[in-house]
Formats: C-alpha cells, sequence, structure tokens
C-alpha cells in the first residue's frame, strides 16, 4: 500500500513540472512571406561570340533572404520557363554571381543557334536569336526540418550568336575629302576603314560639302550623293543633294562628331552621333552612382574622349551607355585590346577587373585614345 501512494506522488509531481515548463509562447516565423528576386539591371540583348567564350557577360545581383540561415544561393538557367533542364550558373554565398559567355553559349547549343547567316529558322528569320530564362534559388529556416526552398520570380533575357560573316577581299577602303569634314576640307587625308561589306569612318562635320573618292589624288574616281541615289541607297535624312555642279553631299546637321557608315549590302548611307564615355566608382566624384552622379568623358575629337576630374583612392569603370550596368570597357577589356594604360591605373583584381587609382589623390584629366591605343592621366 506504500508503494503505490509513492508512485502517486511521482506521477504528480512530473505531471505539475511539465504543466509549468510549457507555460513558455512558442515564435514560428513566417517563411512564406520571404522573397528574393534579381535587382541588376538586364541589358536589352546579350550578344554572343565563341571567340569571346572567356569573358564575362554580366553579373546578376539579388537581395539576400532575411528569415533563418542561408548558406547558400544558386543561379539557374533554361531554356524554357518551366526549368525542364536547368543549367547551373552557379553557387554563391554572396547575393551577386559572375555570368560567363561560354555559359550562355550552352543555352545557345540547347536552342539550335548557329552564326551562320544563310540558315534559318521555321518562320525564315535568321537563326541566331532566341530568349532564355534565369532564377535564383535560396533555403530558409533553422537548418533542420522548418527549412524550406524559396525561388525568385523568372527573368527572361534576349541573347544573340554574332554571325560569322564571310571574309572579302574585293573591299578597299575610300576617300572622305570636303569642307564638311572638319580639319579635313578638300584633302586627300581621310579614308574609311573597309569590313567586308561595310565601309565607317569616325569624322568631325560641320556644315558644307563632301564626296566619296576610289583612289588617293584621283578627282576622276568621285562617288557623289547621285551616284548612291542611283544606286537604290537610303541615305541619311542629314544629308541632301548640292543639286547643282558636282552633287555632292551636303551636311544639314547638327556639327559634331558622327559615325559615318556606308553599307554595301544594306544600301544605306547613315550617320551615328558620338556617345560619351560613363566614369562611375568609389574613384570618382560620384562614387558608384549611375543615375545622375556619374562622370562623362566626352568625344573631343573622332575616337579620343577626355573628361577633367578629381581622382580618389578607389576604383572604377568606364560604361558605354549611361545607367546601364556591364564590364564590358574594364582594366581587362582596354589591355587585352593593346592598350598602354597609365601607370597611376591598375586591375583590382576582382571579377569585375575594375581600374584601381593607384596615384596621389587630386585632379586630373583622363583621356581615352582609340586612335593610339592609349589611356592617360595629366
Amino acid at each position: 500500500m506504500k508503494k503505490l501512494i509513492y508512485c502517486v506522488l511521482l506521477i504528480s509531481n512530473v505531471l505539475l513540472f511539465n504543466s509549468c515548463t510549457d507555460d513558455k509562447p512558442i515564435f514560428i516565423a513566417d517563411l512564406g512571406s520571404e522573397k528574393i528576386a534579381f535587382t541588376n539591371n538586364f541589358a536589352s540583348e546579350y550578344l554572343l561570340s565563341k571567340d569571346t567564350k572567356n569573358n564575362i557577360a554580366d553579373r546578376f545581383i539579388w537581395n539576400a533572404s532575411i528569415l533563418g540561415v542561408n548558406s547558400n544561393y544558386e543561379v539557374q538557367a533554361a531554356i524554357d520557363e518551366a526549368f525542364t533542364k536547368p543549367v547551373s550558373i552557379g553557387v554563391s554565398k554572396q547575393t551577386n554571381i559572375t555570368v560567363l559567355v561560354s555559359q550562355l553559349l550552352e543555352l545557345v547549343d540547347q536552342l539550335g543557334l548557329d552564326e551562320d547567316p544563310k540558315t534559318t529558322d521555321s518562320t525564315g528569320k535568321p537563326n541566331n536569336s532566341g530568349v532564355v530564362y534565369f532564377r535564383v534559388k535560396s533555403k530558409i529556416g533553422n537548418g533542420g526540418a522548418g527549412t524550406q526552398e524559396i525561388i525568385s520570380t523568372t527573368h527572361m533575357i534576349n541573347i544573340k550568336l554574332i554571325e560569322k560573316v564571310p571574309t572579302s577581299t574585293t573591299c578597299n577602303p575610300l576617300w572622305i575629302v570636303g569642307d564638311a569634314i572638319k580639319n579635313v576640307g578638300w584633302n586627300f587625308s581621310k579614308t574609311t576603314v573597309c569590313d567586308s561589306d561595310v565601309q565607317r569612318v569616325k569624322v568631325s562635320l560641320q556644315n558644307g560639302k563632301f564626296r566619296f573618292f576610289t583612289a588617293e589624288n584621283n578627282w576622276a574616281t568621285g562617288l557623289n550623293f547621285e551616284y548612291y541615289k542611283g544606286k537604290g541607297y537610303t541615305i541619311d535624312a542629314r544629308f541632301k543633294s548640292e543639286g547643282a555642279g558636282d552633287n555632292n553631299f551636303d551636311f544639314i546637321g547638327t556639327p559634331g562628331i558622327y559615325e559615318l557608315v556606308v553599307d554595301t549590302s544594306k544600301k544605306t548611307i547613315v550617320l551615328n552621333p558620338s556617345g560619351s564615355f560613363w566614369a562611375v566608382g568609389d574613384a570618382t566624384p560620384g562614387g558608384w552612382n549611375f543615375t545622375g552622379g556619374e562622370t562623362a568623358i566626352v568625344e573631343t575629337s573622332p575616337d579620343i574622349w577626355q573628361a577633367t576630374f578629381k581622382f580618389s583612392a578607389g576604383v572604377f569603370r568606364f560604361f558605354k551607355t549611361q545607367g546601364q550596368w556591364d564590364i564590358n570597357n574594364n582594366y581587362a577589356y582596354y589591355k587585352n585590346a593593346g592598350y598602354t594604360i597609365d601607370t597611376k591605373l591598375e586591375n583590382d583584381g576582382s571579377g569585375d577587373a575594375n581600374f584601381k587609382f593607384v596615384g596621389t589623390p587630386g585632379t586630373y584629366t583622363v583621356k581615352i585614345n582609340a586612335i593610339d591605343k592609349t589611356i592617360k592621366l595629366n
């Protein structure tokens, strides 16, 4: 009888103890509210070439997950929105990852695209462009049974494989002569660059006349406005025919620096206005602000850009399109293109291969010379 009473008391104490320890509230995080998404500005189209497969196409950035423990993010790509056969771009503990041209070329192969200008798709269009899809995945929670996977909204991007244009040996440069060409005038000192069926030249245009010549110092070889018009060319509206005498091209546009392009295949003559470079980074006055604080590097003469501003210890790189992030004009790009770069600038060694300013902080004039292939600070 004493043993029975002792057991009842023991059970009662256990129950009493448990009732005290269970009074603490339990908090459960709302994992379903967690979201991640890409935050970088994607290019409208990614131009790809097998010759540049080792280059960086872009850097994708996303927001960090907040709830619970996250060890890794994985970026995936696919040729369909359902991600039937996803390709892993990479895994990172950071909230950004570098995407290589070679990785996009894997998707090109899956889509069956090619660089042959003679091939077309089922609709008769060139078979060198398509769309692919990207997403980023993460795990949130406590790392145990409460952990769940979250996936970002799918982002679609356009990719285009650069077609291989057959090399032509019949293309010869043209001489461009006339008072519309600033610092040239009626002298045979400026020629176009011949690239297969395309003739192009960077010139500073002012209101005046000019025409093309197929041979140096041979006035009988002139090709005027009426010649191209008679061949069925579509000519930029900033040109008109002189209408008398030699029927020269008469430039009536806004004076400035332009790229003049004569395409004998498309039968077009067009003008592409000069564009600035933009210096962005903590070594520049605007820092990493790309919404108005960036520094413009202006084209002061054909293929020469320059600007004067204060340099601070830090890194930066150039951009060709204002407000659009890319790494196409970093230190490595110019070095690989054969440029001689000022010793006050170095490669920062990061994946973005930024310019690193290592000189004495102060105001300098930076000059990018695409003719001599130099970048100087004075």
